[in-house]
């Protein structure tokens, strides 16, 4: 645009955006036609008249009332925004332990499975070294020391008296 009269620039300042009027508002003294940018700005931003600032006032009254209307609902209900909070806080609580308590049976279903798994392992090996162990002549000393491992084994669990 080519910049010619003062007629050019008011045009150009109408067709600026409001944060840049302001902007030229606050800095007019460095502006080469500051009473231009002032007229620009009080024809946007001008004084609100009392029926204006009136009618405001009764907007926020209206949404004040019904702020406290809401506020009564809650009151008569004997909710109060702390109650609101702790049902909230209950109620992420009750999701948390339903979560925990679905992983947890997950975790109990796995471990049965892999100590099912492990003692079919752990007695099949055991017996694979009895086997071993018949098939090999040892001397009393040594079938002594078996003796007695397997009776540990037995003792913890992992043999049965059959095996032993």
């Amino acid at each position: 645009m080519e910049i010619k009269s003062e007629k050019s620039i008011a045009e150009y300042l109408k067709k600026l955006p409001d944060e840049v009027i302001i902007k030229y508002y606050l800095d007019v003294e460095y502006s080469p036609f500051p009473v231009l940018v002032i007229e620009e700005y009080t024809r946007r931003f001008k004084r609100k008249t009392k029926d204006e600032i009136i009618k405001g006032l009764k907007l926020q009254a209206n949404l004040a009332r019904r702020k406290t209307v809401e506020l009564g609902k809650m009151a008569r209900n004997n909710k109060l925004v702390n109650d609101v909070t702790i049902q909230k806080s209950e109620e992420i609580v009750k999701q948390a332990k339903k979560k925990g308590y679905i992983i947890s049976e997950k975790i109990v279903k796995k471990g049965n499975t892999l100590g099912t798994k492990l003692k079919k392992t752990t007695k099949s090996g055991i017996k694979s070294g009895i086997k071993a162990g018949h098939n090999l002549k040892m001397s009393p000393q040594s079938k002594l020391q078996l003796l007695e491992k397997l009776d540990g084994l037995q003792k913890a669990g992992i043999i049965t008296k059959k095996n032993f």
